[in-house]
C-alpha cells in the first residue's frame, strides 16, 4: 500500500506543525510509525533529532495522539504542555493537524479525479471526431433534418428522442410546415401504437393512410408518415418522423432502405453527443467540487468560484460567444483561484490590511494556478486565462503587467466577474457592498482595471435585469 506520507509530504507536515506551534505556543514533536522523531518544533524544543529517542522533562506533560490520513496511520503527534496548559488544548492541536492533512489528501484526490475525467473526455472526443466532430445534440439534430430534407422532400420532418425518466419520446427538433405543432407531440415508448411497433421492429415503417391505420394521432394534419427508428448498440434512442411527400407520392422502398442506413449513423452520432454531454456535466461537476474544496480553505470565499463561473458564463452569452468557448471560460472561472492552495491561511483569513510581503504572497496565486495545471496539455488556453485574470487593462496588474488586447479576452471576462463577486461578498477585512454600488465603483475603473467593452456588456446584463445582484447569493441569468 502506498504510504500516506507520499501524499502529504514531510515538508507539508512541517509547515502545518510550524503554524500550529505558533498559533498555540506549544512544542510539537512528530514521530513516524517506527517511533523515529521527524520534527521537533516550538519554544524550548530540542535540536531536531536524527533518529534519537525523546527526552522527557518532568515539568512538561507529553500528550501522544496517533495521526491518521483516512484509515492509515502515518505517525504520532506529541504535544508538550506545561502545567498551566490542559489536555483539551493538546487534543485541539491534534484535531487541527489531522484535519489539515485530511484536507490536503482530499485536494490531491480531487485533482486526480479532474485529470482522470478529463482524459476520458479527451479520449471520447478523439474517437467521435473520426466519425464526426459535432458534439452538440441540438446541432446534430438540426443538421440531420437539413440533410434528410435533401433526400426526402416532405411537408414536415421531426427528430424525436427518448426521455428515459418519463419513458416517452419527445420532439427535439422539427422543420417544415407544421414544425411548431409538431414540437408538442409525445409518445410512450412502450405504447401499443405505431411508435411502439416501430421501436420493436427496429426498422423503418411507412403508413400510407394515417387515419385509416389508427395507430398514431399527430397534433397536425397529415395523410402519410414514415417512421425511422434511431438505434445504436441494439438500443433505441429515438425516431425520425417524415410526413407527406411534397409530390403526393407514397414513400418508396428505396427511400426506406436509404433512411435505414442513414439512421444508424444518425443514432451513433446523437448517442455519442449525449455521452459527451453527460461526461461534460460530470467533468464540470467534478471541477466545481474541486473549486469548492479550494474555496473552503477560507469560509469568506465559499461559493466564490461558482459565482464567478456563473457571472462569466452570463457575460460570454451577452457577447454571443460560442457554446464551446463559453464552456471553456466556465471551466477556467471555476479554477481561477486554484493557486490559492499554496497561499497560507493566515494571510487568507487576516482581518486587517495585508503587509507588503503578504500581498506579494497573494499575488503569486495566478501564476501558481497556471503552474499546477501546466501538466494538462489540453488546458493550454485555460492556463493562460487563469494566469492573467489579475492583469489590468492599463498594464498595472500582475503577474506580467500586460495590457489591453495582450490580455486574453477570456481572462478579461473573468477579471470583471471576479472583481464583482469579491466586492459583493463578505471578506475578513470588510462587509459586502450592494451590487449597484459595486457597479458604480467598477465604472470608475474602466480602461484602467477593466476592459470597457466587456464592462459595457456586463452593465447591459444589469440594466436589462438579467442578473441577480443579491449579495452572496448564486448569481446567474434571470429567466425571461
Amino acid at each position: 500500500m502506498e504510504s500516506p506520507l507520499s501524499i502529504s509530504t514531510k515538508e507539508k507536515i512541517g509547515e502545518i506543525l510550524n503554524n500550529l506551534s505558533r498559533k498555540f505556543k506549544l512544542r510539537l514533536i512528530f514521530l513516524d510509525t517506527h517511533g523515529k522523531m521527524i520534527f521537533n518544533i516550538g519554544s524550548g524544543s530540542m535540536e531536531r533529532a536524527s533518529g534519537s529517542d525523546l527526552t522527557y522533562h518532568q515539568e512538561i506533560t507529553h500528550h501522544k495522539f496517533p495521526i491518521h490520513i483516512m484509515t492509515d496511520a502515518i505517525g504520532t503527534l506529541v504535544v508538550c504542555t506545561s502545567s498551566h496548559q490542559n489536555e483539551d488544548m493538546a487534543a485541539a492541536v491534534s484535531y487541527c493537524m489531522e484535519n489539515f492533512l485530511k484536507f490536503e489528501t482530499e485536494i490531491e484526490d480531487l485533482s486526480s479525479e479532474v485529470v482522470r475525467v478529463y482524459e476520458e473526455l479527451s479520449l471520447l472526443y478523439s474517437i467521435t471526431n473520426k466519425l464526426g466532430s459535432e458534439m452538440d445534440v441540438d446541432t446534430i439534430c438540426r443538421r440531420v433534418l437539413e440533410e434528410t430534407s435533401r433526400i426526402l422532400s416532405v411537408h414536415n420532418m421531426s427528430i424525436m428522442l427518448i426521455d428515459n425518466v418519463k419513458n416517452e419520446l419527445y420532439v427535439r427538433n422539427s422543420i417544415g410546415r407544421d414544425s411548431e405543432a409538431a414540437r408538442k407531440f409525445t409518445a410512450e415508448v412502450s405504447s401499443t401504437g405505431l411508435v411502439g411497433y416501430v421501436l420493436q421492429q427496429t426498422e423503418p415503417v411507412t403508413v400510407c393512410d394515417i387515419l385509416a391505420d389508427g395507430r398514431i394521432s399527430l397534433p397536425y394534419l397529415a395523410k402519410s408518415i414514415l417512421c425511422v427508428p434511431l438505434i445504436t448498440d441494439d438500443r433505441p434512442i429515438g425516431m425520425l418522423l417524415a410526413c407527406d411527400k411534397l409530390s403526393g407520392e407514397e414513400f418508396w422502398s428505396r427511400e426506406l432502405k436509404l433512411m435505414g442506413m442513414f439512421a444508424s449513423e444518425v443514432a451513433a452520432s446523437i448517442r455519442k453527443a449525449q455521452l459527451y454531454e453527460d461526461i461534460s456535466k460530470m467533468f464540470i461537476n467534478t471541477v466545481e467540487a474541486f473549486a469548492s474544496a479550494i474555496d473552503a480553505k477560507d469560509p469568506y470565499t465559499y461559493g466564490h468560484s461558482r459565482r464567478v463561473a456563473q457571472l462569466s458564463v452570463a457575460i460570454c452569452e451577452e457577447l454571443r460567444m460560442s457554446k464551446k468557448q463559453t464552456r471553456l471560460v466556465e471551466l477556467a472561472a471555476f479554477l481561477h483561484d486554484i493557486g490559492k492552495i499554496g497561499t497560507p491561511e493566515s494571510i487568507l483569513h487576516k482581518p486587517g490590511r495585508l503587509r507588503p510581503e503578504e500581498f506579494e504572497k497573494i499575488k503569486e496565486h495566478p501564476a501558481k494556478g497556471a503552474e499546477i495545471l501546466s501538466n494538462i496539455g489540453e488546458f493550454n488556453d485555460i492556463i493562460k486565462w487563469i494566469k492573467h485574470h489579475h492583469e489590468w487593462y492599463d498594464g498595472k496588474g500582475y503577474p506580467d503587467q500586460i495590457a489591453a488586447e495582450h490580455i486574453p479576452l477570456e481572462a478579461r471576462i473573468i477579471t470583471i466577474a471576479d472583481a464583482f463577486d469579491a466586492m459583493t461578498s463578505d471578506r475578513p477585512y470588510r462587509k459586502a457592498m450592494p451590487g449597484q454600488e459595486v457597479i458604480k465603483i467598477m465604472d470608475g475603473f474602466t480602461r484602467s482595471q477593466f476592459d470597457p467593452d466587456i464592462l459595457e456588456a456586463f452593465n447591459r446584463l444589469v440594466q436589462d435585469n438579467k442578473l441577480c445582484l443579491t449579495v452572496q447569493e448564486p448569481v446567474g441569468l434571470r429567466e425571461s
